[in-house]
């Protein structure tokens, strides 16, 4: 989802790579392979991750969580 979002964002024909992460959230190393895109995400104010200082990347995501 992380991925699909910031493309949307941006150009989506452009090779948009973003900056590498710096370990904003407990939960996601930084050889996470989506790791730069969760940051962005957060960078861009699309997430605030669940709670604690984490993100969550392996847990599911409602249509309703989406929606916000």
């Amino acid at each position: 989802v992380a991925v699909a979002v910031i493309v949307a964002l941006y150009d989506p024909a452009a090779a948009y790579t973003p900056p590498a992460a710096t370990g904003i959230f407990g939960d996601v190393p930084l050889n996470y392979w989506a790791a730069s895109w969760i940051e962005e995400l957060a960078k861009e104010g699309v997430t605030s991750g669940c709670g604690n200082g984490n993100y969550c990347p392996e847990d599911s995501l409602t249509r309703a969580q989406m929606a916000v």
